[in-house]
């Protein structure tokens, strides 16, 4: 498995691949925007920053450090 292959898979489940915004349809935004996350960050800061495994919804705040 490639290192990029590693950091978009999953933490929580494992199984799931970790997307941005735009790898996500339409359904699976309509979702996201109701996780619990909402609150906490702005939709602007989510849309850019963030990824989400459609798996099991665990949300990746912060881009891991490589190395």
């Amino acid at each position: 498995m490639t290192d990029t292959q590693f950091r978009d898979r999953c933490p929580q489940c494992g199984e799931g691949r970790l997307r941005s915004w735009r790898e996500l349809n339409d359904e699976e935004r309509m979702v996201v925007l109701r996780l619990p996350a909402s609150a906490d960050y702005t939709r602007a800061e989510r849309e850019s920053r963030h990824r989400w495994c459609a798996r099991c919804w665990h949300e990746e705040t912060e881009t891991r450090a490589e190395g």
